[in-house]
């Protein structure tokens, strides 16, 4: 039995760290070690939920590991992007919700309701003490805070992280130029539903991904100079974008189009890993996803059909010239702690988050455990063993990052593949629509809440699939206005000059 294997068994069945000798293959410090030698008598569940994208952690090696580090019984729950929306309210209002959370979008009236009413601490006074978190920029942080207060750990990402994914082999194969604007990407999107793309003489493929709500397609309404969220008029004033000229000329255009074939004709069923996964299997030919899922479309597409080509492009210009993606706030989601766990776990817990958003922590997290997952070579390149990574879902143990404009560049993914999602990162970073009240909900929001916006989505998908007559927009935007969008108009612009 060599060091390393020696190392492992020694240190599963729970014998220290510190008593096998040499183990410094195993990339663990004195600093480690003598974490993982605290032992057991006072070890802490900490259960976090948090959305699940890739494969569900198991417990292995690198899960064994994080629990002798932080003397914890670590129990992610992490639950499938698809269904994770459902369950996110059910766990924060329960008896006993996660030691930890994720809430994945942010403002959001649902949730600041809750943190009004007292269902998460507050952080503001411990966070100095954890130096990962404190790198995070402060406008960030400063972005996250409710009635001052900062609730939720913000987790980084780009402003701009979206890029519009189009199968190159199948515009060679119907000699179609590389789109550009918006009307280019009309003529693709039926050109990929009625011309038999990928030659299997069979009529089974469609122009644009999409799936429920819209989902996948909302980037589309900057070409039309739709606002995100609201915009600014030339007097100052803020208008919602959910009831604008310009929105509804959005809807209108994705209503011919789908009656013209170039948009998924499952979309209002399908669930977002559903639209990659029909995607993949080459049923649609363009999706406007994010960059980072650029290096898995490549990987699989290939497996099934080797000749796949894909290339990422901006945003399409519309017939005015709009054109942008969604600028974001520069964090997917917070993490936030329930107010009913003790706060001497609270320090426990912020601990393990800052870890994770350390260098060690991002090193874990792309590579996994030193001797068990990957080697140093002795020119520094890192070694690793890909597959147990993936099938041990060492990435989802973690719902933490540091703060990193790249961190949408996949880490494993072939050195071409990060370059062109490196390259894109940047050709979009400018490129961002900003909503200029993103950081407020006005008080007929949060009585509106969610569950209007619920309806919004179904309205949508309805009138684009031809179920709802033209003048259904006309008639939504009456009723918007008179169920509380005429008041929010007032106190967001109330709020607005304020600034």
């Amino acid at each position: 039995m060599n060091a390393v294997h020696r190392c492992v068994v020694l240190w599963m069945i729970g014998i220290s760290v510190l008593l096998t000798g040499g183990c410094s293959s195993l990339g663990i410090s004195s600093e480690r070690q003598g974490a993982a030698s605290q032992g057991n008598d006072s070890a802490v569940t900490i259960r976090f939920m948090y959305p699940l994208f890739e494969e569900e952690p198991v417990k292995t090696e690198a899960w064994n590991w994080i629990e002798q580090k932080f003397n914890i019984k670590y129990e992610p729950i992490a639950i499938p992007v698809n269904s994770y929306s459902n369950r996110l309210q059910a766990a924060a209002t329960s008896m006993k919700p996660p030691d930890a959370l994720v809430w994945t979008s942010f403002p959001h009236a649902e949730l600041t309701n809750l943190i009004r009413g007292g269902k998460f601490h507050a952080l503001d006074d411990m966070l100095s003490q954890f130096a990962n978190l404190d790198d995070i920029p402060r406008e960030i942080w400063d972005k996250v805070k409710v009635d001052g207060k900062i609730y939720g750990i913000p987790r980084p990402r780009a402003l701009v992280d979206q890029a519009v994914i189009v199968r190159k082999d199948w515009l060679d194969a119907l000699d179609l130029p590389v789109p550009t604007t918006l009307e280019d990407y009309r003529r693709t999107a039926i050109a990929f539903t009625h011309s038999d793309p990928d030659g299997n003489g069979k009529p089974d493929t469609y122009g644009f991904a999409a799936g429920e709500g819209l989902d996948f397609l909302h980037e589309l309404k900057y070409a039309f100079g739709a606002g995100n969220g609201w915009s600014e008029l030339p007097d100052g004033s803020l208008v919602p974008s959910v009831v604008s000229p310009e929105q509804e000329a959005y809807l209108h255009w994705l209503r011919q189009l789908y009656r013209n074939g170039g948009i998924d004709s499952e979309f209002s069923i399908l669930q977002p890993t559903e639209v990659w996964n029909r995607f993949i299997a080459g049923k649609t030919g363009i999706i406007i996803s994010e960059i980072s899922t650029y290096a898995m479309f490549s990987e699989r597409l290939s497996e099934s059909d080797p000749e796949a080509e894909l290339i990422m492009l901006g945003p399409p210009a519309g017939p005015e010239g709009h054109a942008g993606f969604q600028e974001k706030l520069g964090f997917y989601g917070l993490i936030l702690i329930p107010s009913s766990v003790p706060m001497e776990k609270v320090e426990r817990i912020l601990s393990f988050i800052d870890w994770q958003a350390s260098d060690e922590g991002m090193h874990m997290r792309r590579y996994g455990l030193e001797g068990v997952h990957h080697e140093r070579a002795v020119n520094g390149d890192i070694q690793y063993d890909r597959d147990a990574i993936r099938a041990e879902g060492i990435h989802s143990l973690f719902a933490m990052n540091d703060y990193d404009p790249y961190f949408y560049v996949t880490p494993d993914a072939p050195a071409h593949v990060q370059a062109k999602q490196r390259e894109m990162l940047d050709a979009v970073r400018n490129m961002g629509v900003t909503n200029p009240a993103a950081l407020y909900i006005s008080d007929a929001e949060l009585e509106i809440g969610t569950i209007y916006s619920r309806s919004i989505r179904s309205y949508r998908s309805e009138f684009v699939r031809g179920e709802l007559p033209e003048d259904a927009l006309e008639r939504f935007r009456e009723e918007w206005l008179r169920k509380g969008g005429q008041q929010a108009i007032g106190e967001v612009n109330a709020w607005y000059r304020s600034q």
